[in-house]
């Protein structure tokens, strides 16, 4: 398609229909200091549903040719899933439109995309840091972080229509669409590790240190936020705040953004919990504009639940198994799988991902494994116990150890 038959710009979000209420409070304030209609593309089966259709195009995964969807959507979990297409959605909007803005849903503007924009005038690709400053060497913190899930994040990103720009986009694509999986022990962390060593390999990426971009709880501890006399808001009193990232937002604890770097421990800041309080607002109010209905991709064609077991396994397995197969199809060639190796699991409702904050809440869980633990290198020794730990990280990789699977 020739350039001048295309739209300027394109903004796009990903959701499953929980977070919707979430991008259409990122629509609002896109609308708002842009203009600009956001694309909510959803991952989840078409159903119908109530939701505000002037405030946004809202797009179907399932009508977006993937090629293999319903693998993808088996194999991965809606975290993993919808941040493997982020990279095979941005080729298709840049097939209409000559500049392409991505942000996650519970994301929110407070001024215009301009500066961005007028990044992508000088660079095909635009990225940013989770932080600029190195954190302090103390147990809470000192980048540990930013080695697990990589410097960037993928919350945002902007790109253009040129040459450069899509071979990035379609070399992360095709490693995303493969390696999705959040796996940080062997060093995958959906899709942001690997843009994480995108700058070796595509040295016209624009990596921007505008503190204004992507402010998030992650990063409050380098940006300090002020209110100009015309009510804009500034970060460190230079640069204008185009977005922040309510990343696990919480209506119940609104200073949660106040999170400080741990030398700053207990230092609020009144703005910060201010734009939190009205975040809160205007997401309860988009709340109940939606019904939400359970996950579609979460369940089996008999309603048992998809754990996350089941899908790793799969993983395994899936290439081994007829082409073109349903794998939600309880009745196929995976039921009997399941079966097989006793993966079928009743278990309503959603899974919940234990947290490493929360094993202060599980000490005698942990001191009933430690003892076992002690008893176990007692009994085989120091050398051959540090080995089996290394062993059972490796064996944490359920997609990697095909042993492990009856087929």
């Amino acid at each position: 398609m020739e350039t001048e038959n295309k739209n300027s710009i394109g903004v796009f979000t990903v959701c499953d229909t929980a977070y919707l209420p979430r991008a259409l409070v990122l629509a609002d304030s896109l609308m708002e200091f842009n203009g600009i209609k956001l694309k909510v593309i959803l991952f989840d089966r078409k159903k119908d549903f109530s939701y505000p259709a002037d405030a946004i195009d809202l797009i179907w995964v399932e009508d977006l040719g993937v090629p293999n969807l319903l693998e993808l959507a088996f194999m991965y979990d809606i975290i993993e899933f919808s941040t493997s297409l982020k990279a095979f959605i941005t080729l298709k909007l840049l097939e209409t439109h000559e500049k392409v803005v991505f942000l996650d849903p519970d994301t929110c503007l407070f001024s215009s995309l301009k500066p961005i924009l007028d990044d992508l005038d000088a660079h095909p690709i635009v990225l940013t840091p989770h932080y600029t400053t190195p954190q302090p060497n103390t147990d809470n913190e000192s980048d540990l972080a930013m080695m697990r899930f990589g410097s960037f994040n993928l919350g945002f990103f902007a790109v253009d229509d040129s040459r450069k720009a899509k071979s990035f986009i379609e070399w992360w694509s095709r490693r995303c669409i493969d390696f999705c999986f959040m796996e940080s022990q062997f060093g995958l962390s959906t899709d942001q590790k690997w843009v994480a060593i995108a700058p070796c390999l595509f040295p016209s990426i624009y990596i921007s240190f505008n503190l204004g971009y992507n402010a998030a709880p992650w990063n409050t501890f380098e940006r300090e936020l002020s209110e100009a006399s015309d009510g804009t808001i500034l970060v460190n009193k230079t640069f204008p705040l185009i977005f922040f990232h309510f990343s696990n937002f919480d209506h119940s604890d609104l200073q949660y953004i106040n999170k400080r770097a741990s030398s700053e421990i207990g230092v609020l800041y009144p703005l910060l919990e201010s734009i939190s309080r009205e975040y809160s607002v205007r997401l309860l109010e988009k709340n109940a504009l939606i019904t939400v209905g359970a996950y579609s991709y979460g369940y089996m064609s008999d309603g048992s639940y998809i754990s996350p077991t089941l899908r790793k396994a799969y993983a395994a397995v899936r290439d081994e198994l007829p082409k073109s197969h349903d794998p939600f199809d309880f009745s196929g060639p995976l039921g009997a799988f399941i079966k097989n190796n006793y993966l079928h699991d009743n278990v309503k409702g959603v899974y919940s991902y234990p947290l490493l904050s929360e094993a202060q809440r599980n000490k005698k869980t942990f001191s009933a494994i430690y003892l076992f633990l002690r008893q176990l290198l007692r009994i085989i020794g120091p050398r051959r116990f540090y080995n089996l730990s290394k062993a059972f990280v490796y064996l944490s990789i359920y997609r990697k150890n095909r042993g492990l699977w009856k087929i």
